[in-house]
């Protein structure tokens, strides 16, 4: 925007994308000092959830988002909220609600580490990618990215023998049960002999 006319239109539109993006962060700080406050009860509500559904006209599960993502930007990164600091970035900059509530989740994850955190983080706020990039990083991380224990792999291997020997020993019993043929039901016990 710093090399546009500010009465261009393409000015103008940057503008209002910018307001967009970040008038999430204003209804946030909104809807936490009405939650902090209790103001609700003032103008007549019961429930933060009624004053949400019936004033602001959103649903309950977008309130709670857009409240707990400001709460957590105020918490944890005060430097990010700066009105300076929103209206120096492009649009393209601003992380929506989305995004933030899952940095906010990440955050409390004990799965991730804090270098997970922090490229997770990155991304957030630094790129402002969407949620669904976000949320597809963040199992990305928590599939791939997680350190098996040392030894993890003998002990699958022998749960896993463990699990096959019990199911074949079944296997034999029932066979016994059905009167099948003796010979069949001695390979059985060969071929447990052999995993024992």
């Amino acid at each position: 925007m710093e090399g546009l006319e500010p009465g261009s239109f393409r000015y103008k539109a940057l503008d209002a994308a910018r307001g967009f993006k970040s008038s999430w962060i204003e209804l946030g700080q909104c809807l936490f000092s009405v939650y902090r406050d209790k103001s609700y009860r003032e103008w007549g509500y019961l429930t933060f959830e009624a004053y949400c559904a019936k004033e602001i006209g959103i649903r309950q599960p977008t309130a709670v988002k857009l409240l707990k993502s400001y709460a957590f930007l105020e918490r944890e990164e005060p430097a990010f909220l700066k009105r300076e600091a929103l209206e120096e970035r492009q649009p393209s900059r601003i992380p929506g609600y989305e995004s933030v509530n899952a940095l906010r989740l990440a955050k409390d994850n004990k799965d991730l580490s804090p270098t997970d955190y922090e490229a997770i983080r990155e991304e957030v706020l630094d790129h402002a990618k969407e949620d669904g990039e976000v949320k597809k990083k963040i199992r990305y991380i928590l599939k791939g990215g997680a350190k098996k224990s040392p030894g993890s792999d003998q002990e699958e291997r022998a749960l896993a023998i463990k699990g096959l020997r019990d199911g074949l020993e079944r296997l034999k019993r029932r066979m016994a049960e059905l009167g099948l043929p003796e010979k069949a039901v001695r390979k059985m016990e060969e071929i447990l002999e052999i995993i024992r």
